[in-house]
């Protein structure tokens, strides 16, 4: 059932509160496994637990905690990884009852972040999301780890607890005051070039649907493109049409992408807030069912950082992968999901389909624009 591959084995698993829900959950847990094959795991098991809520303790309830227990002493994973949102209590009492570090998805896109970040912006947002995330967790175990060692008034114990935390608090302020720096810099870059009379438009959308190739034909740059998820951390500028319109390839949405994550990467949505006309890029080869999943998450996103969805325009891409019937079929499905009229720009980056209508939508150009 599971990929043979060599790499570290871990358990899969979910406690589905929607009792109603048939297929959502399983693409989730797809992406979820997906993520982790991306990092060189490989997934021996699935456990999916359906009741009304998540327990407080230990996010399944006691009895699925026990047969988890029996799962994890017969395969011997090297972890557990939830798709849920684990609090510092729950990931904390269920490592103590499992016996096994236990990971949630959270951790698992910080995991795939700092694999592909590769220059010093994205290296310092990366630690400083991963510290804001685990803070907690160090707290509580460093309280648990020193509360014996507290015999009396400030005791040896509680002076190492607080000299860890206080570690820790110290690296995550320097981190802030460097982000800050930079992302005020940034901001000055981004009003000098609308000063001078440019147009800013970001590939928007879910990674993997093609942004990266779709900024490469259009702009003439050869940025790197693979398989593995947000290839992409960076914000990448590429001039058009003599530098009137500014293309920038940025960060790719997840599912269920956490609001702290979001936050994290604030610089990187500066190119978005600034952004005059955002291109959604769509991948039209999913089936129906994930698409509408996927651009529904790009809305939620783009409405998060104060961007008005009728704004946009959608590059439809793939379409050399369909018939012009499906074509048609999917610009539909699209507006019906966006809810909003906007230009829908069926293209191809890999076959150069539409990207000179793309670039006439977003210059409001009436001819034709040669793309390099």
């Amino acid at each position: 059932m599971w990929d043979r591959v060599k790499g570290p084995r871990v358990i899969t698993g979910m406690v589905k509160t929607n009792v109603h829900d048939h297929y959502l959950y399983k693409i989730q847990m797809g992406e979820l496994e997906s993520l982790l094959k991306a990092l060189g795991y490989r997934i021996i098991e699935r456990i999916i637990q359906v009741r009304p809520k998540t327990t407080v303790d230990y996010v399944f309830g006691k009895g699925k905690v026990e047969e988890i227990k029996a799962r994890v002493r017969a395969l011997d994973p090297e972890a557990f990884v939830i798709y849920n949102t684990l609090s510092s209590k729950q990931k904390w009492n269920l490592e103590r009852a499992l016996g096994v570090e236990v990971i949630d998805r959270y951790d698992v896109t910080l995991m795939i972040f700092r694999e592909a970040a590769s220059d010093v912006l994205s290296k310092l947002q990366i630690e400083l999301a991963t510290l804001e995330k685990s803070f907690p967790y160090i707290k509580l175990s460093a309280s648990m780890k020193y509360k014996k060692m507290r015999a009396g008034f400030r005791g040896g114990g509680e002076y190492a607890y607080h000299k860890q935390l206080r570690a820790v608090q110290k690296r995550m302020k320097i981190l802030k005051k460097k982000i800050e720096k930079l992302s005020a810099h940034k901001e000055m870059e981004i009003l000098k070039r609308l000063e001078d009379g440019s147009k800013i438009s970001v590939l928007t959308g879910y990674y993997n649907a093609g942004k990266t190739s779709l900024f490469n034909a259009l702009t003439g740059f050869n940025k790197p493109i693979s398989d593995m998820p947000f290839t992409t951390l960076s914000s990448k500028y590429g001039a058009i049409n003599d530098r009137e319109l500014y293309l920038v390839d940025t960060i790719g949405f997840v599912l269920d992408l956490d609001p702290r994550l979001i936050a994290s990467f604030k610089i990187n949505l500066l190119d978005i807030k600034y952004s005059e006309r955002p291109v959604l890029v769509v991948d039209t080869s999913d089936d129906d069912l994930v698409m509408r999943i996927k651009i529904r998450e790009s809305m939620k996103v783009l409405e998060s950082v104060g961007k008005d969805l009728r704004s946009i325009v959608v590059a439809a891409n793939k379409v050399d992968e369909l018939t012009q019937e499906e074509i048609k079929r999917k610009t539909r499905l699209i507006r019906d999901v966006l809810g909003v009229d906007v230009p829908i720009i069926p293209v191809s980056a890999k076959d150069g389909i539409g990207l000179d209508d793309l670039v006439r939508e977003l210059t409001r150009e009436s001819v034709a624009v040669r793309v390099r």
